[in-house]
């Protein structure tokens, strides 16, 4: 099985997540994780922002996006590469 990395649908492109930012911050491990870690980590972090923006740095330009309350996705798992 190999390691896991979270990534955000941006416009009609999926992007790497590298920083989520709210009320709190949530970093994904840099060289990937495990299904069950990824999954815990980024459910926590959006369950503490319900009701917030959340700000989404990635790994691609434009380096971030602001999401509204409530609005930030979809994300998903994809292998490391």
């Amino acid at each position: 099985m190999s390691l896991l990395e979270i990534q955000i649908c941006v416009g009609v492109e999926w992007q790497r997540v590298r920083r989520l930012q709210g009320s709190t911050t949530y970093e994904p491990p840099e060289r990937g994780s495990w299904d069950d870690d990824l999954t815990q980590g980024l459910e926590r972090f959006l369950a503490d922002q319900a009701g917030r923006a959340v700000w989404v740095e990635t790994d691609q330009e434009p380096d971030g996006v602001l999401f509204g309350p409530g609005a930030a996705g979809p994300f998903r798992l994809r292998p490391v590469k």
